[in-house]
């Protein structure tokens, strides 16, 4: 993915990692994402040791983490609304 589909775009960072979460990997793609002019919610989430993060039916376990994704699915809907807001008020 490049210019073509990022471009302009609300995006937001999540990582999964097997072992102890690590912020490094995050970090790099939000400087990858300014690069191709994304717009990057502040937020972001890294689920370590995620082959225990998650119950039988896809659940996230730990209900701080179940917290910091509903914060993040909320920062992504309401940045992209604003960014729609500024587009379309700068076409009419």
């Amino acid at each position: 993915m490049g210019f073509e589909e990022l471009s302009g775009k609300v995006t937001g960072l999540i990582s999964v990692l097997g072992g102890q979460s690590n912020s490094n990997a995050l970090n790099d793609l939000r400087t990858i994402l300014r690069w191709v002019h994304a717009w990057t919610i502040p937020e972001q989430v890294a689920i370590g040791q995620a082959w225990q993060a998650f119950g039988n039916e896809g659940e996230l376990l730990d209900p701080k983490l179940a917290q910091r994704f509903d914060a993040f699915a909320q920062s992504l809907v309401e940045n992209t609304q604003k960014l729609r807001g500024v587009a379309l008020a700068e076409v009419n």
